[in-house]
């Protein structure tokens, strides 16, 4: 017996019509956004900051959300911000790739891996039981209770700078050392274990601020110009040479030598540049 029940019918052809038109690749990537875990989002880049997701890269942007898994990857003079749903806030230097493995907020629990680079890492205060907020290496692991420090990980040595509150650093063998507020730490390889820790010198404490700082909320152009000054100096002064060296080449080289016959000071000079800028 055929049911003649117009809402059924009309039901049935939609069910139809949406299994032809969604393609199966097409309802898995939705899927798999919906069961997704959010853990937060890039709230400053500079200038270019690129976010993996999936297997699938594109560049983010500020505001770009963050979930469990994706990859942040910064450039030659690139930086990013990475604001997490606890209130922790990562700070990405250049030339650095970091994943975000886990980040529950609720429970407290998050785990970061730098593959390569420096992170600067503001934690929050951890009060869940069983709550834990570590940061790792290839060759050691950074946990900590709640607190600001600098982890680095190049040519195979990962480096600690603590400025606040204290970090339980331990290598991949489980052999920990506490470092303080104002102090500092090594793991040289994957079979050493931490350094001693020792007074970090100014210098190195002023490295670790400098290499993750973001200045402000400006991004772009304007961006790049607080963050790099000295290479806006060098980009304008070669902006300002190629304008002198224009006119000199359209008056055939004259304007060297002024009205009165003396000569006019070398392009550069004449600001306080060294000869050659």
């Amino acid at each position: 017996m055929l049911i003649r029940n117009p809402l059924f019918t009309s039901m049935a052809v939609a069910f139809a019509i949406a299994g032809i038109i969604i393609p199966p690749d097409v309802a898995a990537a939705a899927q798999a956004a919906a069961a997704a875990q959010h853990a937060g989002s890039i709230s400053l880049i500079l200038p270019k900051v690129e976010l993996v997701r999936g297997g699938q890269s594109a560049d983010a942007k500020a505001s770009t959300p963050v979930f469990w898994g994706d990859v942040v990857t910064t450039g030659n003079m690139a930086r990013a911000r990475i604001k997490l749903d606890d209130g922790s806030v990562l700070n990405v230097g250049s030339n650095s790739s970091l994943t975000v493995v886990k980040h529950d907020a609720s429970q407290q629990q998050s785990q970061i891996d730098i593959t390569y680079g420096e992170v600067r890492s503001k934690v929050v205060h951890i009060t869940k039981p069983g709550g834990s907020f570590q940061v790792r290496t290839p060759t050691g692991v950074a946990g900590v209770v709640g607190t600001d420090f600098y982890l680095a990980y190049q040519d195979s040595i990962t480096r600690l700078v603590v400025f606040e509150g204290t970090v339980k650093f331990c290598n991949l063998s489980g052999q920990c050392v506490m470092v303080g507020g104002g102090q500092m730490s090594r793991i040289r390889d994957s079979n050493s274990a931490p350094d001693v820790p020792i007074i970090a010198p100014n210098q190195d404490i002023t490295d670790a601020t400098n290499r993750t700082i973001i200045k402000g909320g400006r991004t772009g152009f304007t961006g790049f110009v607080a963050n790099h000054p000295v290479w806006f100096t060098v980009i304008v002064g070669a902006a300002v040479g190629g304008t002198i060296g224009i006119v000199k080449g359209l008056n055939g080289g004259s304007s060297s030598t002024n009205p009165n016959g003396t000569s006019a000071p070398a392009a550069g000079r004449q600001h306080g540049l060294p000869p050659g800028n």
